[in-house]
């Protein structure tokens, strides 16, 4: 028996292949929540404010003060696994499985990169003077924050105020680039 399927039928059925292979690829993607909420800061016309995302049974908590004229510069980074029904404070290395010695490889790569390069930028190499080395970074000594479908690991070197611009670094990655690396 030959059964000839019309353009319509074709169309549809290609449609819902389409939909299917479009719902099972991005079902494999992690998904990433965040929310943002602001806290009185005493008597400050500022408020601090506090990021927090969910990614995988983790739970990310950025909390951000103002200075005295309303810039954000310092901020606290938690971390949060789910074991037993509940959040349980917890360590970056956590997060991330047994290769994630690979990641922090390219992340000290990245930022290495940087630091060479803001030394040969006469416009910030002033502000690297005693600086003659940066460390190589583990796991737990990056802050880790989230932005739209990025995760992001900065350090920072102490660099004085005026120099706040460059001091320390930000990696960026795509979640899906570090899919693998997440338990």
């Amino acid at each position: 028996m030959h059964v000839e399927l019309s353009i319509k039928g074709r169309s549809i059925l290609f449609i819902l292949s389409f939909l299917l292979s479009y719902h099972i690829s991005t079902a494999q993607h992690i998904k990433l929540t965040c929310t943002e909420k602001e806290l009185k800061n005493g008597k400050s016309q500022d408020p601090i404010l506090v990021k927090t995302c969910y990614i995988k049974n983790f739970k990310f908590v950025e909390t951000s003060y103002p200075d005295d004229v309303g810039r954000y510069f310092d901020s606290e980074h938690e971390v949060y696994g789910w074991v037993n029904n509940k959040y349980h404070k917890a360590v970056n290395s956590k997060v991330f499985n047994k290769d994630q010695d690979k990641l922090v490889s390219i992340i000290n790569e990245r930022i290495q990169k940087e630091y060479k390069d803001d030394l040969a930028n006469p416009e910030v190499k002033d502000c690297l003077d005693g600086l003659d080395s940066i460390p190589t970074y583990k796991m737990n000594d990056f802050e880790i924050s989230f932005f739209k479908n990025e995760i992001w690991f900065q350090v920072h070197w102490g660099l004085g105020s005026v120099c706040r611009a460059v001091d320390g670094s930000i990696v960026t990655f795509k979640i899906t680039e570090v899919e693998k690396y997440l338990k």
